[in-house]
């Protein structure tokens, strides 16, 4: 994993560079001091105009870093609030489409009660028909009981009528449900075109963090990578180190609201991994330069795979942050606090509380980093603590 160029110091070679021009100007001097001479003076002339040549080289490359790490996180808080609102739009036309599924199938029952209620109205119809009007007579002539006769009638006229105002009452539904199918399928239409556009954004900013990168890459090239790696991981940590004591100093506010939970100590060697992936990088091993360590692991994980909370706790932090790219750290009580870096994107909010095996983020490479996978922390105060004997497999 390549680390980001946050700030650009004068490597081993420049320096050594330097200090070599300084040596050569003092002997100069001393030899003018001694046996004046014009070449002399001009070879003086020019090493210093080269000195300034490469503290100029360096002073860009420093501003063109800084500036480029400007642009690198704009980018990626963008990117993964458009992808927010892409899951969003996702959520929005699924529940248009089971909405409209839900009226298709009440059309269904509709169309099928209705042509029920026609057929046995045709079939009455037909009965009424073939009986003909001087059955209609006689049967209010019949010298039976005119009570009798008097039921049957009014039965048969209001049969007659209800079986109308249902038939009226289903084919009224059967517009309705239709002006709603149309204006469901006009906001899924809606929904669909929407996304499409934010897609396409989408991987307009992919293509934008990739020319960022590709840029750092060069200027990282232009310089040699030792020195200037070892001073960005030094200031990378003590960044972070400043983090983490704001958010300890934050914690008395919240400490009540872990007594109901059990102490984090107590779960040690059972904890889940945020995400599942083999170990790229471990904790403890040597970075670049062989100066510092690595205090948490990097895990390897395909883009949007779920990163997941590995205990109960307060997310106290989730933003952007340099090297670390979106990144989550999540309060367990007791001093405990474990950190997810190099997000996609970030599910929860700062203050938020999260039950153990829940979805917070999502794995990327945000960061300024050239592959995607998770890194995780875990740590008492100030001491990290290595993942691999706190969390289970």
């Amino acid at each position: 994993m390549k680390n980001n160029l946050f700030l650009i110091q004068p490597s081993n070679k420049v320096i050594c560079f330097c200090c070599h021009l300084l040596l050569s100007i003092s002997l100069i001097s001393y030899a003018a001091a001694e046996q004046p001479d014009a070449k002399k003076a001009s070879e003086l002339k020019d090493i210093r105009t080269r000195i300034k040549d490469v503290e100029t080289r360096i002073k860009g490359a420093q501003d063109e870093a800084e500036k480029l790490q400007k642009e690198l996180r704009e980018n990626e808080i963008t990117t993964a609030e458009t992808l927010t609102r892409l899951h969003d739009f996702e959520l929005n036309i699924s529940k248009k489409h089971a909405e409209l599924e839900e009226l298709k199938f009440e059309q269904a029952e509709h169309e099928a009660a209705l042509k029920q209620e026609k057929e046995k109205l045709k079939y009455q119809i037909r009965s009424a028909y073939q009986m003909g009007r001087n059955d209609y007579i006689k049967l209010m002539l019949n010298q039976e009981d005119p009570a009798l006769v008097g039921r049957a009638l009014a039965y048969y006229d209001y049969h007659n009528k209800a079986r109308s105002e249902r038939i009226g009452q289903v084919q009224h539904t059967l517009i309705n449900i239709e002006q709603i199918q149309s204006s469901i399928i006009d906001q899924t239409t809606q929904l669909e075109t929407l996304k499409a556009e934010h897609e396409t954004k989408l991987q307009n900013f992919h293509q934008y963090r990739a020319t960022r990168r590709d840029i750092i890459a060069r200027l990282q090239n232009d310089i040699e990578q030792q020195g200037i790696e070892l001073h960005t991981l030094q200031e990378n940590e003590r960044e972070l180190g400043k983090l983490f004591q704001g958010l300890e100093q934050e914690q008395a506010v919240t400490i009540e609201m872990f007594e109901d939970m059990p102490p984090f100590d107590t779960l040690k060697g059972s904890l889940i991994w945020p995400a599942k992936g083999k170990l790229l990088k471990k904790f403890g091993a040597s970075k670049k330069g062989g100066n510092l360590k690595w205090q948490g692991v990097l895990i390897d994980a395909e883009t949007g795979t779920s990163v997941k909370a590995i205990s109960t706790g307060k997310i106290v932090f989730a933003d952007w942050f340099r090297n670390l790219g979106l990144l989550v750290i999540i309060d367990h009580g007791d001093g405990y606090m474990s950190l997810y870096g190099h997000n996609q994107n970030l599910l929860k909010n700062t203050g938020d509380w999260v039950l153990a095996g829940e979805k917070i983020a999502t794995v990327g490479d945000s960061g300024g980093q050239s592959d995607t996978a998770l890194y995780f922390e875990i740590r008492k105060g100030a001491e990290p603590l290595n993942p691999s004997r706190w969390c289970r497999g």
